[in-house]
């Protein structure tokens, strides 16, 4: 499915395999195989991807085509990204959907006790700000390291390295907001 969209985009924007690996600096070899659904993607690489494309991330994890700006909370959609513990539900439009001109993403997080949102540091050109629900979030901005609290919040300017850490026995949760969307 996830190899699907891939291939698909690709081939939309008129790339080749070694195109696409070329702007990537992943093989073509590598680039074929998750796109037959062989392998899955790193993070990392999947974000790789998706800047070459020129497309959000999200829009190779999502099912829907159709936005609208009612979201109902039985009806977000989840996003659990690969090798990670963080589940995400969008609690505004997703900017993949090319019909809205969405300008920010809001996001509503559940981060696994004693656990990692991601093995490696993230790292997008776009602002972000956490503001945590229920828990205690460790936030790792490249050195330096924050104890969010519930009540608390934290804005992340963009391009910097950042990670969270759940160091707790009970789930942290949160909501993101996210200007410009990340692509």
């Amino acid at each position: 499915m996830l190899g699907a969209k891939i291939r698909e985009i690709r081939q939309q924007n008129s790339l080749t395999l070694n195109e696409l690996a070329e702007k990537t600096q992943l093989t073509a070899s590598y680039l074929s195989q998750i796109e037959r659904d062989l392998i899955d993607p790193s993070l990392s690489s999947l974000r790789k991807i998706a800047m070459a494309l020129k497309v959000p991330i999200y829009t190779f994890l999502t099912h829907e085509s159709k936005q609208h700006v009612l979201t109902k909370a039985t009806q977000r959609r989840k996003l659990a990204l690969p090798n990670s513990s963080i589940i995400y539900e969008f609690i505004s439009p997703m900017a993949s959907d090319k019909s809205a001109n969405i300008k920010m993403e809001m996001v509503y997080f559940k981060l696994e006790a004693k656990s990692w949102s991601s093995e490696e540091f993230i790292i997008h050109a776009a602002d972000e700000c956490i503001f945590i629900l229920k828990g205690q979030l460790e936030v790792y901005l490249d050195k330096e390291k924050y104890v969010l609290e519930e009540g608390d919040s934290i804005y992340i300017i963009e391009n910097i390295p950042h990670r969270f850490y759940n160091p707790r026995n009970e789930v942290v949760v949160g909501i993101s907001n996210i200007c410009p969307p990340i692509y």
